[in-house]
């Protein structure tokens, strides 16, 4: 369905000072009194009023007439007035609700496409609404990419989400505080609660039960009435009643179905349609019932309780999802199909008021601590936080990439499949790496004596050693299958000015269940003093000498108690989310020797970001281009380390560089995302280009120790992935690059794991910078043995490996071209 053009209507106090909200007012315009009719309509009239956006409102063109009186009713004095220009020349924040936005919108770059997802069951039970809002919802979550950023309204609805489109980043979806209208609060006028039953035909004075029967799958309205006809028997005394507040044009038979079996008590049931109940009725019917009942299972949003809560009302629930979030333990919760609970619960409300009493004391205590300038607050500073890095951060970071939308026919099961596979080509965030085909035999197994995993260090007798933090107090943390613990590493010497930064980085995580192990190496510039200022936050510190960087890194490692370690530099600063995105994407991967390498975000020294570093796809040919990846914003499981080995502490600036290619060595799995995780500050060891060159050739010199000094600097020459690093230091070689990749390539044909590693590297290094970011020219004289490499390539692995001999098929078809 085509969207249809808009109209923008502004404000006249809007500002250009103030970031300018565009608030699509279509749900307001449909006549439906849905629960997403009225949160579209609280957070439209609290936006409107906020004081620190400028905003503007959107409706359809057809629309204009309802829009401008739903303005009007609100208390805004605004005129609609098509759109002239560009979104971008009006609007900087687009904020839709439940619906796709028009393709122009979706297409301006310039715009935070901001949208709010009710829940996911028009996508998991599309039988259960017209065609139109079905495809509506399909086409919202298909149209999200990258640049979406979208609010829920409860953290089951954001799982579920991220579950359905693993791609998008958990930074993208914000949960919105659930807070309910002024309308909704206890009743004490008799004469509106009579007016409200007489009104919507409830006969005076008999108990009631209020049921929410809204989009409700058949089995659902079943339930409902089985639970409230058993109820029934167990109050016999009472003449108990039951109101469903239902959609009877899209559900009439279903809802014909659940009644049938309620025989002579069916005169008991009334069907009131949500539509004609106005905000002021449905308060006075939830303040005069018995109780509120839903047995939704899995339901995404869990505004309704609350509004019946809100008005003094219990509530009897299904305690997953939503619900439990929303209703805790100031209500009923029962297993969504245990009808005998629900009956039970509700049979006590009528035999008991004190319990009712008691009940409806503690719904309203709990509806009470749901602010609704708290849920404005929050929204308000979601949208500006996004406006502020569309403002500030790389181009590129925002619009470079767009991941595909939902397939159209995809199964509508909200479960997350299986992970795609990433490739030196492409990858999508969560991508995992192929299994190389080709074993490399001919490294020895680490170690075991490292890591000895511990709580803290034995003690060095180092004069001034300085040990603290929350283990030393007996608070250890630990994490479970549903919430991992994450660990972060920090070793630093005298760096007082930027610590305190990253400190602060992992105290603001998102996802809470987070430690922070920090190393210092006997600081003399107030380094100490400022860890000791964090020793109420930090889990585990000590100052003590050490040997440098790594050697320093080795002995944090086995400190480390979470099921993902990250080392993260004291000069460098954690996303909000990182910790968040590292769960998402590692969920069902934490048990086994796994790598996640996330995107960092490059900032000159001091100053703002000027570069974006997604992960490099990390191959055995990464030996000779290097392994373009970010340390900091790797995350490694215990077993990981296991398998890998220390670092190796005689190594300066590339001893990581070495451990990615060991563990790639060592069989680890390793999982790809784009998604920034780490902001990398430039400067300091690693800023030395020289230096790390040369400690880039020792690495293949130790891999490959039978190749000779002319041969490891004429594949650097060949391959090496970043600008050439090395002054111009002779190297004796006769023949052209060509002839020596040539030769260097049949000299060495007995070694299955250098050969697999050299047509690596001459694949990926073909790549046009077009076709990739991570990729490099090479020099055309040195086609010819790249494109042999890869024939030779491609006939080993014809038998080994279908998805690589494909890659080395496409790679020398290319060159044949």
């Amino acid at each position: 369905m085509q969207s249809l053009p808009l109209r923008v209507a502004e404000i006249p106090r809007m500002t250009e000072q103030k970031p300018r909200l565009a608030l699509d007012l279509d749900v307001l315009t449909e006549g439906g009194k849905t629960d997403a009719y009225r949160v579209c309509e609280r957070l439209c009239e609290g936006l409107a009023r906020s004081p620190q956006l400028a905003v503007q409102f959107m409706a359809d063109a057809m629309r204009v007439a309802e829009a401008d009186a739903r303005l009007r009713s609100a208390g805004f004095v605004a005129s609609l007035q098509p759109i002239e220009a560009l979104p971008s020349r009006k609007t900087d924040i687009a904020l839709s609700f439940f619906r796709p936005e028009s393709q122009a919108w979706r297409e301006d770059r310039t715009v935070v496409h901001a949208h709010v997802i009710y829940d996911l069951i028009a996508i998991a039970r599309p039988e259960l609404f017209s065609p139109a809002v079905a495809k509506s919802a399909h086409d919202l979550v298909s149209s999200l990419d990258q640049r979406s950023l979208v609010f829920t309204l409860s953290e089951f609805a954001r799982r579920q989400l991220l579950r359905f489109r693993p791609d998008l980043s958990p930074a993208q979806v914000a949960v919105i505080p659930p807070a309910v209208s002024a309308w909704f609060e206890p009743c004490e006028d008799a004469a509106r609660r009579a007016a409200a039953r007489s009104k919507h035909g409830v006969p005076a004075a008999v108990p009631y039960v209020v049921a929410s029967a809204s989009a409700q799958p058949p089995e659902v309205l079943d339930r409902l009435v089985r639970a409230f006809l058993q109820a029934a028997d167990h109050a016999s005394a009472s003449d108990l009643h039951l109101v469903l507040v239902a959609d009877p044009d899209e559900q009439s038979s279903a809802i014909g179905a659940a009644l049938a079996s309620a025989g002579e008590r069916r005169a008991r049931i009334l069907v009131v349609p949500a539509a004609r109940i106005e905000n002021a009725d449905l308060a006075a019917l939830y303040g005069d019932a018995l109780c509120f009942v839903d047995l939704l299972q899995g339901a995404g949003a869990g505004l309704a309780p609350l509004e019946a809560m809100a008005c003094g009302t219990p509530v009897v629930c299904a305690g997953d999802a939503a619900f439990a979030e929303t209703v805790a333990d100031a209500g009923v919760l029962v297993e969504a199909r245990d009808v005998d609970a629900a009956a039970r619960a509700i049979a006590q409300f009528a035999v008991s008021p004190e319990a009712r009493q008691a009940a409806a004391a503690s719904a309203l205590r709990r509806a009470c601590t749901f602010d609704r300038a708290h849920c404005i607050e929050r929204v308000t500073a979601v949208l500006l936080d996004a406006c502020e890095r569309y403002r500030v951060w790389p181009s590129s970071l925002l619009w470079q990439r767009q991941t595909g939308p939902v397939r159209e026919g995809r199964a509508p099961v909200l479960e997350q499949g299986p992970s795609p596979l990433a490739t030196y080509l492409a990858y999508e965030n969560g991508a995992q790496g192929p299994d190389f085909g080709i074993p490399l035999s001919t490294l020895e197994a680490p170690g075991r004596e490292w890591p000895l995993w511990r709580d803290t260090l034995a003690a060095s007798g180092a004069a001034g050693r300085v040990e603290g933090g929350l283990r030393t107090r007996g608070v250890r943390k630990s994490g479970t299958p549903d919430e991992p613990l994450i660990s972060y590493v920090t070793v630093v010497r005298n760096n007082v000015a930027t610590l305190e930064r990253a400190i602060e980085s992992v105290q603001r995580q998102t996802y809470r269940n987070v430690e922070h192990i920090v190393l210092d190496g006997a600081s003399t510039d107030g380094t100490v003093d400022l860890i000791l200022r964090h020793a109420e936050r930090l889990d585990y510190f000590v100052s003590e000498p050490d040997r440098g960087l790594y050697d320093a890194i080795n002995k944090a490692v086995p400190l480390a108690r979470g099921q993902l370690i990250c080392i993260l530099n004291s000069d460098d600063w954690l996303e909000p989310h990182s910790a968040e995105i590292a769960v998402h994407r590692m969920r069902g991967l934490m048990d086994a020797p796994t790598l996640l390498f996330t995107g960092a975000l490059v900032h000159e020294v001091g100053g703002k970001p000027v570069v974006e570093w997604p992960p490099a796809f990390v191959h055995p040919g990464s030996y000779f281009t290097c392994a373009s990846d970010c340390h900091n914003g790797i995350y490694a499981t215990p077993s990981a380390y296991e398998h890998s080995g220390p670092y190796d502490a005689s190594y300066k600036i590339a001893a990581d560089f070495k451990w990615i290619m060991t563990s790639l060595d060592a069989g680890i799995r390793f999982v790809y995302t784009q998604e920034v995780a780490i902001h990398y500050s430039l400067g300091g060891t690693s800023g030395d280009a020289v230096g790390h060159s040369r400690d880039c050739l020792r690495v293949v010199s130790d891999r490959f120790p039978f190749l000779t000094r002319e041969e490891v600097r004429g594949l650097y020459d060949g391959y090496f992935g970043f600008e050439h690093q090395l002054p111009d230091e002779p190297v004796p070689r006769s023949e052209s690059l060509t002839l020596f990749l040539r030769r260097v390539f049949a000299d060495h044909v007995d070694r299955p794991d250098f050969q697999t590693a050299v047509a690596w590297a001459a694949m990926v290094t073909l790549q046009h910078p077009k076709d990739t970011p991570a990729a490099v020219p090479i020099a055309p004289n040195a086609v010819p043995s790249i494109r042999r490499s890869a024939k030779d390539l491609a006939k080993g692995l014809l038998h080994r490996s279908p998805f690589l001999y494909n890659v080395a098929v496409r790679c020398y078809a290319r060159l044949r071209r």
